[in-house]
């Protein structure tokens, strides 16, 4: 846990700032936001039933492998645990995803997105940790980069505890029921020192045919993360 530690005492702190959006459409914007023009994280304005979301959750207790342990060869993580409720194979829903109707219904109606890869949750347990690590593939193309799968990261449970910091861009704030888009092209580490296990999903989601609502609400919501860091 010290290099987890170290990283986050030493980015912690970290002023977070955010370019004022040049002219464009939002298909543009969302393009501009996305290619790391001022991007660390970004609170999507989107709402979902938290209540139900953490019954739900309590659902996938025998689901849950090892996701990049420490004995993984992976990196020093510990606690670290997945289980899937959209993907494996043909990225269909699985049993789980099938019995958590509240969360299906979101990703299939309510997120503006046409379809996905995984759809996980993702456990940090109780005292766990997951060392500085980067997400970033060469095989990304920024120049199509919302016809790439875009992560989505959705706190169920997230204990005042636990902290998920980026180099140089502080911690993102999350509490239950937040929801971010966050550039894991960026070092970043999480660290839950807490008593409870932090429950997050993370979804991939490929825009398609909804690829304008999607940019409509990526730039609605910086736009307004943008005024609130004014203000």
């Amino acid at each position: 846990m010290n290099d987890a530690l170290e990283f986050y005492s030493k980015h912690k702190d970290t002023p977070v700032k955010l370019k004022e959006l040049p002219q464009g459409t939002d298909e543009e914007l969302a393009k501009w936001i996305l290619q790391g023009n001022g991007y660390n994280w970004i609170d999507l304005d989107l709402f979902f039933n938290v209540a139900a979301w953490q019954d739900e959750a309590k659902l996938a207790d025998d689901y849950y492998v090892a996701h990049r342990d420490v004995m993984s060869g992976e990196g020093t993580h510990f606690g670290w645990k997945s289980c899937a409720l959209h993907g494996i194979d043909t990225y269909n829903w699985t049993t789980l995803g099938q019995s958590t109707t509240a969360i299906k219904n979101f990703f299939e109606n309510a997120f503006p997105s046409e379809r996905y890869a995984r759809i996980r949750f993702m456990k940090l347990e109780q005292k766990g940790w997951i060392s500085q690590h980067n997400d970033y593939s060469p095989v990304i193309n920024l120049d199509n980069i919302l016809d790439a799968p875009l992560p989505i990261n959705i706190a169920i449970n997230h204990p005042n505890e636990c902290k998920m910091t980026l180099k140089d861009q502080g911690c993102v704030p999350f509490s239950n029921g937040k929801m971010f888009m966050v550039n894991i092209f960026n070092d970043h580490s999480v660290v839950n020192w807490s008593n409870q296990d932090r429950i997050h999903i993370i979804a991939h989601c490929y825009l398609g045919n909804r690829k304008k609502e999607f940019c409509e609400m990526l730039v609605r919501s910086y736009r307004k993360q943008h005024a609130n860091l004014q203000s």
